[in-house]
């Protein structure tokens, strides 16, 4: 039997309740629509014998990059909104003062903290629980970076992800995943050809909805007096957890650990 993590419920847990949805939602009915529509016109136009098909099918191309970024941005700042709120609640409610982070001049509120070390060690002293240990975690983290890339173009963030994911350089990077010889790995391609998959939108919409699936397996496991209906739906859904199945539309944790 995996071992059981808890925490001290907060209303703010209780919120979180249509945190998944809301991404999820804006994929299917925003994100996914759109892209659709988008992928619909550039096969007219492949399909047509008007000579400027050409040039429509490099303009919707642009597009296409171009409304990519925005989504992934999109999905970053509801991301970052969810995460944000849920910890300044947490903190309201609680009474817990998690700064300093850091020695960063101020870095002295939830909105202010920066994403990475700054905002872990907020979470960990808010709700005991190393935020790195969720399994959604490394996603999140890429989605923060690639989010950054596309806000702010060509700099820090640009070479943070060139030198994590070069395969989103398709035209500086081989089959082989290794970087072309005559680019220099310290110096990143330029963001306008950075391609960002729409399998990747999906899966930081899933990593999100995971991540707030955990955080209610794990306040349903910290409620002291569970009704027996909840009792017998935990002991199905540790089960299914321990095997890594998905329910409830979302995939199931299979490692969270406590943070010391």
């Amino acid at each position: 039997m995996p071992e059981i993590f808890t925490w001290k419920n907060c209303m703010a847990d209780v919120y979180t309740y249509r945190y998944a949805p809301i991404v999820t939602d804006f994929l299917t009915l925003v994100v996914n629509p759109s892209l659709d529509a988008l992928d619909a016109q550039v096969k007219l136009w492949e399909q047509s014998d008007d000579p400027v098909s050409y040039f429509m099918i490099s303009d919707l191309s642009e597009l296409i990059y171009k409304t990519r970024m925005a989504f992934c941005l999109s999905i970053q700042s509801l991301w970052e909104q969810q995460i944000r709120t849920y910890l300044a609640d947490c903190q309201q409610q609680l009474g817990i003062n998690p700064f300093p982070v850091s020695n960063r001049r101020g870095a002295n509120s939830i909105q202010t903290v920066y994403w990475g070390d700054e905002l872990n060690t907020v979470f960990e002293r808010l709700r005991n629980i190393a935020l790195p240990s969720f399994p959604s975690y490394e996603s999140l983290n890429l989605l923060q970076l690639v989010g950054n890339a596309c806000r702010h173009g060509d700099g820090n963030s640009s070479l943070r992800l060139w030198r994590a994911r070069p395969d989103l350089w398709p035209m500086y990077h081989d089959s082989d995943n290794e970087f072309l010889q005559s680019m220099d790995s310290d110096q990143a391609p330029p963001v306008e050809l950075m391609q960002i998959p729409r399998e990747m939108l999906e899966d930081f919409v899933d990593k999100i909805c995971l991540f707030w699936e955990d955080t209610n397996y794990i306040y349903e496991e910290s409620i002291e007096s569970k009704h027996p209906s909840l009792e017998a739906s935990l002991v199905v859904r540790r089960a299914e957890r321990a095997s890594g199945v998905r329910y409830g539309g979302f995939t199931t944790a299979t490692s969270i650990k406590q943070g010391q």
